[in-house]
């Protein structure tokens, strides 16, 4: 039988073979031989409609990005994770409060990469396999933390400085346009308003959107098992002033943003009473 079966198979052309095994072969039109683009975008969700009308333009041109949030973001604007997982983009985590990962203690390294993996998680996303450090800063230190937390570190080959406020939208282009098979371009949106950024990437996509195939980052892609750090997650205990004072200096918080973390009845003013005294 099996002799049977091997001669009907050698008589078949390779076509005809995988017709009969229910398999549609590949063309040669099928197979896109474009360079790869890595589209990356930090510091978000934005709270505005610029995450919103990125995925617009992404989808207009069927182009997959990566988007490295923050846990504050996602904190503020949850229902944005679930909008980039379904337009099929992939996540990545870029801290809780985007901190400088290497002038912090281990704990505030551990807690900072944490925190954002389980706003994630509690935003409806998955587990994340990989980080971006805030400029850029890492190191040994870091990397070992992460990666006891599942992270790769992903930084990038093409800095658009969108985030600069000097930087105009020709020079935006500019470095778009030196992107080749292979590139990490890195942009942002959030938290600041990005109206420059989008209006520059959205007429670069018009003109060079067939150019290339755009991929989300493959350390990104498959997403890790829950660990025990996203289960036994407990809930920030309330600190006093002096402390937030603290991490105000350490991470340059906003007064706005800490001010609901006090256990004892704390206003803006007073704490920028406090601020100003010291």
């Amino acid at each position: 039988m099996l002799l049977l079966l091997r001669r009907v198979l050698s008589a078949l052309p390779i076509v005809g073979f995988l017709s009969v095994a229910g398999i549609t072969p590949l063309s040669a039109e099928s197979i896109d031989s474009r360079p790869v683009l890595y589209l990356t975008f930090d510091d978000g969700p934005s709270a505005d409609r610029v995450t919103q009308d990125l995925l617009q333009v992404l989808d207009r041109y069927d182009a997959k990005a990566t988007f490295f949030v923050t846990g504050q973001r996602t904190r503020i604007s949850p229902d944005k994770i679930a909008a980039i997982l379904y337009a099929g983009h992939s996540l990545g985590n870029h801290t809780d409060s985007h901190a400088r990962l290497t002038e912090v203690s281990r704990a505030e390294i551990f807690y900072e990469l944490n925190a954002a993996n389980v706003a994630v998680t509690r935003a409806g996303g998955p587990p994340l396999t990989c980080f971006r450090p805030p400029f850029g800063l890492t190191d040994a230190r870091v990397n070992s933390i992460a990666n006891e937390l599942g992270l790769i570190p992903v930084k990038w080959t093409i800095d658009t400085r969108d985030w600069d406020f000097t930087t105009s939208k020709g020079y935006i282009r500019e470095k778009l346009d030196r992107s080749h098979d292979g590139s990490i371009v890195l942009m942002h949106d959030g938290p600041i308003k990005r109206g420059r950024m989008l209006h520059a990437f959205e007429e670069w996509m018009v003109d060079n959107h067939h150019r290339f195939q755009f991929r989300t980052l493959p350390q990104c892609d498959i997403y890790g098992e829950v660990t025990l750090a996203y289960s036994v997650e407990e809930e920030t205990q309330p600190e006093t002033i002096d402390q937030l004072l603290e991490k105000l200096r350490a991470y340059r918080f906003t007064l706005d943003q800490i001010v609901g973390q006090a256990s004892e009845p704390v206003t803006t003013a007073k704490l920028a009473q406090e601020v100003i005294a010291q």
